[in-house]
Protein backbone atom coordinates (compact mmCIF):
# COMPACT_ATOMS: atom_id res chain seq x y z
CA UNK A 1 0.00 0.00 0.00
CA UNK A 2 0.88 3.65 -0.35
CA UNK A 3 0.10 5.48 2.88
CA UNK A 4 -0.12 9.26 3.35
CA UNK A 5 -0.13 10.83 6.82
CA UNK A 6 -1.06 14.52 6.99
CA UNK A 7 -0.24 16.60 10.06
CA UNK A 8 -0.30 20.24 11.06
CA UNK A 9 3.02 20.09 12.91
CA UNK A 10 6.21 18.15 13.28
CA UNK A 11 5.46 15.74 16.18
CA UNK A 12 1.70 15.32 15.59
CA UNK A 13 2.09 12.23 13.46
CA UNK A 14 4.73 10.61 15.64
CA UNK A 15 2.50 10.99 18.71
CA UNK A 16 -0.66 9.70 17.05
CA UNK A 17 0.32 7.10 14.46
CA UNK A 18 4.09 6.68 14.60
CA UNK A 19 3.84 3.02 15.57
CA UNK A 20 1.46 2.27 12.73
CA UNK A 21 3.66 3.98 10.14
CA UNK A 22 6.76 2.18 11.42
CA UNK A 23 4.92 -1.14 11.24
CA UNK A 24 3.74 -0.42 7.70
CA UNK A 25 7.30 0.34 6.60
CA UNK A 26 8.64 -2.81 8.24
CA UNK A 27 6.07 -4.78 6.24
CA UNK A 28 7.11 -3.30 2.92
CA UNK A 29 4.53 -0.54 2.44
CA UNK A 30 5.33 2.97 1.21
CA UNK A 31 4.79 5.89 3.58
CA UNK A 32 4.79 9.61 2.87
CA UNK A 33 4.32 12.35 5.45
CA UNK A 34 2.94 15.80 4.65
CA UNK A 35 3.49 18.44 7.34
CA UNK A 36 1.65 21.71 6.80
CA UNK A 37 3.98 24.01 8.78
CA UNK A 38 7.63 24.34 9.75
CA UNK A 39 6.25 24.20 13.29
CA UNK A 40 8.19 26.94 15.07
CA UNK A 41 6.09 28.95 17.51
CA UNK A 42 6.01 31.62 20.20
CA UNK A 43 4.29 31.61 23.58
CA UNK A 44 1.38 33.91 24.49
CA UNK A 45 3.87 36.69 25.24
CA UNK A 46 5.51 36.45 21.83
CA UNK A 47 8.68 34.76 23.08
CA UNK A 48 10.04 32.13 20.69
CA UNK A 49 9.59 28.69 22.20
CA UNK A 50 10.77 26.68 19.20
CA UNK A 51 12.38 28.04 16.06
CA UNK A 52 11.49 26.72 12.63
CA UNK A 53 15.01 25.43 12.04
CA UNK A 54 14.97 23.50 15.32
CA UNK A 55 11.51 22.09 14.65
CA UNK A 56 12.41 20.94 11.15
CA UNK A 57 15.66 19.31 12.31
CA UNK A 58 14.05 17.54 15.26
CA UNK A 59 10.99 16.50 13.26
CA UNK A 60 13.03 15.11 10.40
CA UNK A 61 15.20 13.12 12.81
CA UNK A 62 12.08 11.80 14.55
CA UNK A 63 10.49 10.62 11.31
CA UNK A 64 13.73 8.96 10.29
CA UNK A 65 13.60 6.93 13.53
CA UNK A 66 10.25 5.57 12.32
CA UNK A 67 11.77 4.75 8.92
CA UNK A 68 9.99 7.59 7.11
CA UNK A 69 12.13 9.36 4.52
CA UNK A 70 9.51 10.72 2.11
CA UNK A 71 8.81 13.95 4.01
CA UNK A 72 7.21 17.12 2.63
CA UNK A 73 7.11 20.20 4.85
CA UNK A 74 5.04 23.22 3.82
CA UNK A 75 5.09 26.74 5.27
CA UNK A 76 1.61 27.60 6.52
CA UNK A 77 1.49 29.54 9.85
CA UNK A 78 2.08 27.14 12.74
CA UNK A 79 -0.81 28.26 14.91
CA UNK A 80 -3.23 29.28 12.18
CA UNK A 81 -3.62 26.66 9.48
CA UNK A 82 -7.18 27.33 8.33
CA UNK A 83 -9.85 25.31 6.62
CA UNK A 84 -9.24 27.33 3.49
CA UNK A 85 -8.97 26.69 -0.22
CA UNK A 86 -5.20 27.31 -0.18
CA UNK A 87 -4.70 24.54 2.36
CA UNK A 88 -7.14 22.23 0.57
CA UNK A 89 -5.31 22.83 -2.71
CA UNK A 90 -1.89 22.10 -1.18
CA UNK A 91 -3.10 18.79 0.22
CA UNK A 92 -4.95 18.00 -3.02
CA UNK A 93 -1.73 18.45 -5.01
CA UNK A 94 0.09 16.03 -2.70
CA UNK A 95 -2.71 13.46 -2.92
CA UNK A 96 -2.84 13.74 -6.72
CA UNK A 97 0.92 13.37 -7.09
CA UNK A 98 1.40 10.59 -4.53
CA UNK A 99 -1.86 8.70 -5.20
CA UNK A 100 -2.19 7.05 -1.77
CA UNK A 101 -4.31 4.02 -0.90
CA UNK A 102 -4.79 5.14 2.71
CA UNK A 103 -4.82 8.62 4.29
CA UNK A 104 -4.37 9.47 7.98
CA UNK A 105 -5.11 12.93 9.38
CA UNK A 106 -6.20 14.80 12.51
CA UNK A 107 -9.55 14.33 14.23
CA UNK A 108 -11.88 17.15 13.08
CA UNK A 109 -12.96 17.96 16.64
CA UNK A 110 -9.41 18.35 17.94
CA UNK A 111 -9.34 21.47 20.14
CA UNK A 112 -6.16 22.81 18.51
CA UNK A 113 -7.35 25.17 15.81
CA UNK A 114 -4.57 24.23 13.39
CA UNK A 115 -5.26 20.51 13.84
CA UNK A 116 -8.96 21.02 13.16
CA UNK A 117 -8.20 23.16 10.12
CA UNK A 118 -5.88 20.53 8.65
CA UNK A 119 -8.40 17.76 9.34
CA UNK A 120 -11.22 19.54 7.52
CA UNK A 121 -8.94 20.58 4.67
CA UNK A 122 -7.79 16.96 4.30
CA UNK A 123 -11.40 15.75 4.26
CA UNK A 124 -12.10 18.18 1.43
CA UNK A 125 -8.93 17.33 -0.49
CA UNK A 126 -9.55 13.58 -0.09
CA UNK A 127 -13.16 13.75 -1.25
CA UNK A 128 -12.47 11.27 -4.06
CA UNK A 129 -10.48 8.88 -1.85
CA UNK A 130 -12.13 5.89 -0.27
CA UNK A 131 -10.03 5.09 2.81
CA UNK A 132 -9.46 7.91 5.28
CA UNK A 133 -8.75 7.59 9.01
CA UNK A 134 -8.56 10.14 11.84
CA UNK A 135 -5.77 9.59 14.34
CA UNK A 136 -6.33 10.15 18.04
CA UNK A 137 -5.72 13.56 19.63
CA UNK A 138 -3.65 13.71 22.79
CA UNK A 139 -4.34 15.85 25.86
CA UNK A 140 -4.93 18.77 25.86
CA UNK A 141 -5.93 18.72 22.18
CA UNK A 142 -8.35 15.85 22.71
CA UNK A 143 -10.44 17.58 25.38
CA UNK A 144 -13.29 18.45 23.04
CA UNK A 145 -17.07 18.50 23.21
CA UNK A 146 -17.09 15.74 20.57
CA UNK A 147 -15.10 12.72 21.67
CA UNK A 148 -12.75 10.63 19.53
CA UNK A 149 -14.42 7.30 18.72
CA UNK A 150 -11.97 4.43 18.13
CA UNK A 151 -13.08 2.20 15.24
CA UNK A 152 -9.83 0.70 13.96
CA UNK A 153 -6.90 -0.61 16.01
CA UNK A 154 -3.34 -1.44 14.97
CA UNK A 155 -1.16 -3.66 17.17
CA UNK A 156 2.13 -1.77 17.63
CA UNK A 157 3.88 -3.90 20.25
CA UNK A 158 6.83 -4.49 17.90
CA UNK A 159 7.20 -0.81 16.95
CA UNK A 160 6.35 0.94 20.22
CA UNK A 161 9.98 1.68 21.06
CA UNK A 162 10.53 3.28 17.65
CA UNK A 163 7.51 5.48 18.30
CA UNK A 164 8.72 6.53 21.75
CA UNK A 165 12.28 7.09 20.56
CA UNK A 166 10.97 9.29 17.77
CA UNK A 167 9.32 11.50 20.41
CA UNK A 168 12.62 11.82 22.24
CA UNK A 169 14.12 13.31 19.06
CA UNK A 170 11.83 16.31 19.61
CA UNK A 171 14.16 17.62 22.28
CA UNK A 172 12.55 21.06 22.53
CA UNK A 173 9.08 19.52 22.94
CA UNK A 174 10.46 16.83 25.26
CA UNK A 175 11.76 19.53 27.60
CA UNK A 176 8.55 21.56 27.37
CA UNK A 177 6.30 18.61 28.21
CA UNK A 178 8.24 17.32 31.24
CA UNK A 179 10.47 14.85 29.43
CA UNK A 180 9.79 11.21 30.22
CA UNK A 181 6.42 12.08 31.74
CA UNK A 182 5.31 13.07 28.22
CA UNK A 183 6.71 9.89 26.69
CA UNK A 184 5.17 7.79 29.47
CA UNK A 185 1.77 9.40 28.86
CA UNK A 186 1.90 8.39 25.21
CA UNK A 187 3.07 4.88 26.14
CA UNK A 188 0.23 4.48 28.64
CA UNK A 189 -2.35 5.50 26.06
CA UNK A 190 -0.96 2.88 23.68
CA UNK A 191 -1.19 0.40 26.53
CA UNK A 192 -4.84 1.28 27.13
CA UNK A 193 -5.71 0.95 23.44
CA UNK A 194 -3.87 -2.36 23.35
CA UNK A 195 -5.82 -3.58 26.40
CA UNK A 196 -9.07 -2.82 24.56
CA UNK A 197 -8.19 -5.35 21.86
CA UNK A 198 -6.33 -7.93 23.92
CA UNK A 199 -2.84 -6.76 22.88
CA UNK A 200 -0.02 -5.10 24.81
CA UNK A 201 0.11 -1.86 22.81
CA UNK A 202 -1.99 -0.38 20.00
CA UNK A 203 -2.92 2.81 18.20
CA UNK A 204 -6.55 3.64 17.52
CA UNK A 205 -8.21 5.44 14.63
CA UNK A 206 -11.65 6.75 13.81
CA UNK A 207 -12.92 5.81 10.35
CA UNK A 208 -14.19 8.52 8.03
CA UNK A 209 -14.71 5.92 5.33
CA UNK A 210 -13.14 2.67 4.23
CA UNK A 211 -13.34 0.41 1.18
CA UNK A 212 -12.44 -3.27 1.34
CA UNK A 213 -11.52 -5.66 -1.48
CA UNK A 214 -11.83 -9.43 -1.02
CA UNK A 215 -10.50 -10.47 -4.43
CA UNK A 216 -6.92 -11.22 -3.30
CA UNK A 217 -7.36 -11.61 0.43
CA UNK A 218 -8.76 -8.79 2.52
CA UNK A 219 -7.16 -5.43 1.87
CA UNK A 220 -8.00 -1.75 2.06
CA UNK A 221 -8.63 0.20 -1.12
CA UNK A 222 -8.26 3.94 -1.19
CA UNK A 223 -8.37 4.89 -4.85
Amino acid sequence: MKILAVGAHLDDIEIACGGTLAKAIENGHQVKVLIMSKSGYTNINGVVQRGNDVAVKEGTNALHVLGVHDIEILDFPTKDIPWHSDVVNAIDVCITDYNPDVIFTHHPFDTHQAHAGVSNATIAAARRRNTVFFYEPITPSGRSYVAFKPDLYVDIEQTLEKKLNSLREHKSEYNKFAGEDWVEGVRCRCGFRGYEIGKKFAEAFEVLRIEMDFSEGTKLIGR
